[in-house]
Parts: C-alpha cells; structure tokens; sequence
C-alpha cells in the first residue's frame, strides 16, 4: 500500500521542492512488492508461495512454499514411511518459469500412537530453486499438495498464483524470510559429519548405515536417521544399533517397494542425519558396499 503526502498551503516553496525530489527518486527506484501467492487456507493451517525474482549468479530464482501450522498440527517429510503424504508442488500450468528444486529442511521423527514417520510438528519453509525459461514477464500457477494431521489427517490442495514482472524486486522481508529458510537446510558431508560406510544386503531387504558424528552434542541428544528413496519405495524407520566413540549405526529395512523385482539402488536413496541443531545431507551411492 502507498501513502501519498499531499503539500497544505502553509509549505514553504522548499519544503515542495524536496517533496517533489522525494517523488522523483522513489519512482526512479525499482519497486519492492511482497511477492506472495496470499494464504490459502484450510483446517490445521495454511499455505503460500513466497518469492524473490531477482535471479541469482547462476541464473536460478529463489522461493518458498510457507506451511504455517495451528498448534498440534504436523506435515510430513519428503519420504514419511509407510504412511503419509508427502508434499507436491506442480508447475506445469506456470508460465516463463519452472521448478527446478524442491528442497526439505531436515524433519523430526513424530509418534502419533498409529505409526512413527518423518514430519515436522511447527511451521516450515520448504525452500523452492526455480528458472525463469523466457525473457520478461512470468506466471507462477502451482498447484500445490499436502497433508496436514492433528487427531485427524487433512488432505490441502490449492493453487498458489504469482506474477513475476521482470524489472520486481521482493522486499528485504521476504529475501531474509527465504535466505533463512535456505540456511535451515541440511549441510553437505564434512571432515566432522559423514557417512563412513553403507552396507545393503544380497537379498535386499535391508541395509546398514555408519556415520561419523560432530564430536560436540547436546546433553542427551542422541543421533537421528532419515532416509528417502524413489517413488513406489518405503523404509521402516530405521534401528538404531551403536553410538560410540563418535561414530553411529543404523539398521534400516524394506517395508515396500513397487513391485517384486525392483532393486535397491543406493545412487536413488538420499540420508538426512540429525544431531540437535546440526544435520548432514547426501547420497548412499558414495560409501556403499554389498553385505553377503
């Protein structure tokens, strides 16, 4: 919203012309608009696109998709287990855009009484990395779907519009908010925070993780494994077996997989490892090895 100052009588000739130079400068300045789709709500929450279209140094555009939860109300994780609805977001219908990336912040393991899963239980920004695919203006038309549960689980479709002139520049609000949300993210593998080995059994049916952790914790904290794999394929939720001297272990077996003969391939299954307020993201490919 714009607030115009209108001069009274009683200004001086001065005061106009600095009024006047005020204007001038303002209109020669690139607009700051909050680039948002709006909330789209429902039972348990509510939803929005958040934008910011100045393009980045390798041409990518940055966003969000803002899930803001009522109290006691949990959303699911890219890979939940052998329930839940994990989020989509379709943009097909866009135009001069497309989605290139859709990232997860790392997830929480949440019991519900009737299955433990990987969700979040507060609000949470799933940063969004987009390309412009023509010069000028674009529409942002995303459908978007998730699932939302408290006693009861809700599905929440909507469609999320932004329109994207080409010269727009977000607000400094709407920069930090996804600047923050992409610093949430899972950091890569390091010196302190790695998988040290993968072992997946002839069969199929399971495989072992070994990480090494940060040599500093929380009091109490004790490590967490989520792993995500191609569509059709469900993990049980993964046992932990060791946690000393800086290193853990994990067991993590097949719950389902699309047909009977598809196979495991860990290049297709990604691992999030949570510990307190670090978490580390990769590939299984890297350090697996077969288990006889």
């Amino acid at each position: 919203m714009m607030t115009h100052l209108f001069p009274t009588r009683r200004h001086s000739a001065a005061t106009g012309l600095v009024a006047s130079a005020a204007l001038i400068l303002a209109l020669a300045v690139s607009p700051a608009w909050s680039l948002d789709s709006g909330w789209a709500e429902t039972e348990g929450g509510r939803m929005r696109l958040v934008v910011d279209p100045e393009p980045r140094a390798d041409g990518t555009v940055r966003a969000i998709l803002d899930v803001d939860l009522d109290p006691g109300w949990k959303t699911y994780w890219r890979d939940p287990g052998s329930a839940g609805i994990p989020p989509t977001l379709d943009f097909t219908q866009s135009k001069g855009i497309a989605l290139e990336k859709f990232d997860y912040p790392p997830p929480v393991r949440v019991d519900d009484g009737y299955a433990i899963w990987a969700g979040y239980t507060a609000p949470v920004q799933f940063p969004l990395t987009l390309r412009r695919t023509a010069t000028g203006d674009a529409e942002i038309r995303a459908q978007a779907f998730i699932g939302i549960c408290a006693k009861i689980c809700v599905p929440f479709q909507a469609e999320l519009a932004v329109d994207l002139p080409k010269q727009l520049a977000a607000s400094d609000a709407d920069s930090t908010l996804i600047t923050d949300a992409m610093a949430l993210l899972p950091e890569p593998e390091g010196a302190d925070f790695r998988l040290e080995n993968v072992l997946l059994a002839a069969d199929g049916s399971e495989f072992e993780i070994e990480a090494a952790l940060p040599s500093f914790r929380p009091r109490g904290v004790a490590p967490e494994l989520f792993v995500a794999g191609p569509e059709g394929f469900a993990f049980a939720p993964p046992t932990l077996l060791g946690d000393e001297d800086g290193v853990a272990r994990w067991r993590v077996r097949l719950e389902r997989r699309p047909n009977k003969t598809a196979a495991i391939d860990l290049s297709s299954i990604d691992a999030v490892i949570t510990l307190g307020q670090r978490s580390m993201g990769t590939n299984l490919a890297s350090a697996a090895t077969e288990k006889p």
